[in-house]
């Protein structure tokens, strides 16, 4: 039986892809994944707030040597609680691709536009053969309407597809009061595929 299929513009020997997991952390399970047969691997994701953290480290490490109240700086999570930091995820995605054949994907977390964007273009460059961007957002604020919120989507997802030349997929949480709206407008917008659903622990 032929299982050859196509996703977001890749070959692939058959339509079994492994999700991002732990898994990808340890290169000798990126290999038996390989063995097993998986046809593509996504990476876990680089969050924005790693990004952001590791940004803040170098500001307060360059501004604020002479704080005068250093233990103000325990108010910050340790980077460990974060997973990999951008520098070591980007490393590590090198040496996943480099560990391989099959396709790599890499993943970005985020939800405002910001900085962290240009991560998608680093990720690129390290290697990745597409790029899933991972928008998932609490609404906590009463005055922010749904479509602001699907705006903000709409626009972050643009934002990365024209800064990187590889396909980019978006994932989505089932909190969308229209999914095949938002869908036609990711379409519109230029993505090239939308992955079905996002899981979180609920507040």
């Amino acid at each position: 039986m032929n299982l050859d299929t196509t996703y977001l513009g890749l070959a692939l020997p058959h339509p079994f892809i492994c999700g991002a997991s732990p898994l990808v952390d340890d290169l000798d399970n990126v290999r038996r994944l390989e063995d097993a047969g998986a046809a593509a691997i996504v990476m876990n994701s680089l969050f924005e707030e790693q990004i952001t953290h590791d940004a803040m480290s170098a500001w307060f490490a360059d501004e604020l040597v002479d704080e005068p109240a250093p233990e103000t700086l325990a108010f910050f999570p340790e980077s460990s609680a974060l997973g990999r930091g951008p520098d070591d995820y980007l490393e590590h995605l090198r040496q996943v691709k480099h560990a391989v054949a099959v396709p790599i994907i890499g993943s970005l977390n985020g939800s405002t536009p910001g900085g962290w964007l240009e991560y998608a273009r680093l990720i690129e460059e390290a290697g990745a053969d597409a790029l899933e961007l991972n928008v998932y957002y609490l609404a906590t604020d009463v005055d922010e309407t749904g479509l602001a919120i699907e705006d903000r989507v709409v626009a972050i997802s643009r934002s990365v597809k024209e800064a990187v030349a590889v396909p980019v997929t978006v994932k989505l949480s089932s909190f969308f009061s229209s999914i095949a709206n938002i869908a036609k407008r990711l379409e519109e917008a230029g993505l090239d595929g939308i992955v079905l659903f996002n899981r979180f622990y609920q507040p």
